[in-house]
């Protein structure tokens, strides 16, 4: 274990990309948890932005809370409403929350991406973070499938608009950590395990420098 991160305590939510085992829920806790950080992570699959200052009751697709690096388990089935962000600061105190949101927000399947409404959506979630520091993971590719409808083209549309509206919020660009088309999916939009594990390692290099930074003293 290294000592880069002591002393620092991080919060990660998000969508399905951090829900279930071999997904980033399995990966992101171990790395940062190795350099010496205090790790809680919550997902719950479909969730969008705001729903995680208004919780709505998810439509069930699964929901998990790790703490730490405790072993993975089965996600919860059933429809659940993610814990309000106002309430996990309270509880974890953390110095940093890292956002995995992007995909559930990029409207996968229609015409083009109601850039009015994932406006609102960012901007509840990032004025309801109050002081605390945060990092926002935008999505990264997947591969067409008829039942989501994602595009390398809207993934990057994604992308490029999440940049412009999380600040304060740092941005790290999914699309910028896999090469196009190098990405293998379940369903052409949740990875498989090796493609989770290319995604993370760019998660990681990226935000190890800007959690040392938030460190701490």
């Amino acid at each position: 274990m290294s000592a880069l991160l002591a002393g620092l305590t991080l919060l990660i939510i998000g969508d399905s990309h951090v829900t279930f085992k071999d997904s980033l829920l399995s990966i992101l806790p171990e790395a940062y948890t190795q350099a010496g950080a205090k790790v809680v992570t919550y997902g719950v699959c479909s969730s969008t932005a705001a729903d995680w200052v208004v919780p709505t009751s998810n439509n069930g697709c699964g929901a998990y809370q790790r703490i730490g690096i405790a072993p993975v388990g089965s996600a919860i089935m059933t429809p659940t409403a993610p814990p309000p962000i106002t309430s996990l600061i309270a509880q974890w105190h953390p110095d940093v929350v890292m956002v995995v949101l992007g995909d559930t927000m990029a409207a996968y399947g229609q015409k083009e991406i109601s850039t009015n409404w994932a406006d609102e959506q960012v901007k509840t979630l990032t004025m309801t973070l109050g002081h605390t520091a945060c990092i926002w993971i935008g999505p990264t590719w997947g591969e067409y499938s008829p039942r989501y409808g994602k595009t390398d083209k809207r993934a990057q549309e994604m992308a490029t608009f999440l940049k412009g509206e999380v600040a304060p919020c740092t941005y790290i660009d999914g699309t910028q950590l896999m090469q196009p088309g190098t990405a293998k999916t379940i369903d052409g939009v949740h990875l498989t395990g090796e493609s989770y594990k290319v995604w993370a390692a760019g998660i990681v290099q990226q935000t190890m420098p800007v959690l040392e930074k938030l460190r701490k003293p």
